[in-house]
């Protein structure tokens, strides 16, 4: 067997979306290559996805080190709270999937071979954030990973960490000031949100928020708009200005409060021509010269190299990174050994020499007083 051979192995990735799951397994040796890849619909009930994925997992029988899960939330990301950590939370809009347990059995699907499997888990907005921040090979100490979709949701990498703390970042529903003149106010799916979703980020620049926006401007008494209307729009509709306002005033908050590095956009809505442009160009606007911005723009404010694989890239990146702390842990291991086997030898070896002195001193003593 060849050192690359010993050094391959084999990590797991899910990424739970709310409308699928990408499941992906890949072989790793110097970098994670997609071996088998599948997308599974999430809006069947709970236990049927979970199982498709499981399944799916187990039919290759590899010996998978590590599982990496980045999913929709609010989901409960706490360890010590095994009452809630790997649970889709009570207050998530997808009723559904409220309390559903999504780490358990995919654990158990890829644990048959690896009892000692490593499972990682992230939102599916940290997980790509913190894909983003490695990429950056060190040159950066925070990131923010931004999807705008039917919701908007935002994760976070600062001073090298992800974002936990009281729950993870919901930046989707920071409130932001609208254009002048706008009456709009925010979309219908508010009601439980923050601010009731009224000139929220989410609540101008989802799709849904487009999509209500367009059906007040075209026809407000005719039948409900679907979403895949927006596509059909040019580049030069107001409603872009509405968004790239809305997301710009976001990029904004994260400017000034985080001091952030480099802010990544993906999700359908980003997929417009000249969005990103229209984003760059209004920041630049709000923080009308207080902080020092580059040149190019687009060293600060970008898309991802991911495109729409962006949630699963960052579920594999998380699987790996749980087999480098588990290869750094082994490493810092064999280091303490080491030193201890030293310390210890330099005891012996110290008193060793310390009592060949101390015979060879009290010879000369005796010689001398003889």
């Amino acid at each position: 067997m060849t050192q690359e051979e010993e050094d391959t192995y084999w990590i797991a990735a899910v990424e739970a979306g709310g409308t699928s799951f990408h499941v992906a397994i890949c072989q790793v040796t110097a970098r994670p290559t997609i071996v088998h890849r599948t997308e599974i619909s999430s809006d069947q009930a709970p236990h049927v996805t979970l199982e498709a994925c499981a399944a799916f997992l187990q039919q290759f029988s590899y010996p998978y080190r590590a599982l990496g899960i980045a999913t929709f939330g609010p989901v409960g990301l706490r360890p010590e709270h095994p009452d809630t950590y790997g649970r889709i939370l009570s207050t998530s809009p997808k009723e559904a999937w409220r309390n559903v347990d999504i780490v358990t059995p995919l654990r158990e699907a890829c644990s048959s071979n690896n009892p000692h499997l490593k499972v990682r888990l992230e939102t599916d907005v940290n997980a790509p954030a913190w894909a983003e921040y490695l990429e950056a090979k060190g040159s950066i100490s925070s990131c923010a990973y931004i999807t705008v979709g039917t919701g908007v949701g935002v994760g976070l990498v600062v001073n090298h960490q992800p974002v936990h703390g009281r729950l993870h970042p919901e930046g989707g529903h920071v409130a932001v000031p609208p254009l002048p003149g706008d009456t709009f106010g925010g979309y219908s799916w508010g009601a439980n949100c923050p601010y009731g979703g009224q000139n929220t980020v989410e609540g101008l620049a989802s799709s849904v928020a487009l999509t209500e926006r367009l059906q007040i401007l075209q026809s407000p008494d005719a039948p409900p708009l679907q979403r895949s209307i927006l596509s059909t729009l040019p580049d030069n509709h107001e409603l872009w200005d509405h968004a790239a306002n809305a997301l710009a005033s976001l990029c904004t908050t994260l400017l000034l409060t985080l001091s952030i590095e480099k802010i990544v956009l993906g999700g359908g809505v980003m997929k417009r021509p000249g969005l990103l442009q229209k984003i760059q160009v209004r920041t630049v606007e709000l923080i009308n010269g207080y902080i020092e911005l580059p040149q190019n723009m687009s060293t600060l404010i970008t898309t991802s190299a991911a495109g729409e694989d962006a949630g699963l890239v960052g579920a594999i990146v998380l699987a790996q990174s749980a087999c480098n702390d588990e290869e750094t842990a082994r490493e810092q291991q064999k280091l303490t050994k080491m030193k201890q086997t030293a310390f210890t030898y330099g005891i012996w070896h110290g008193l060793l020499v310390g009592s060949l002195l101390t015979a060879v001193l009290c010879k000369r003593f005796y010689r001398t007083t003889k």
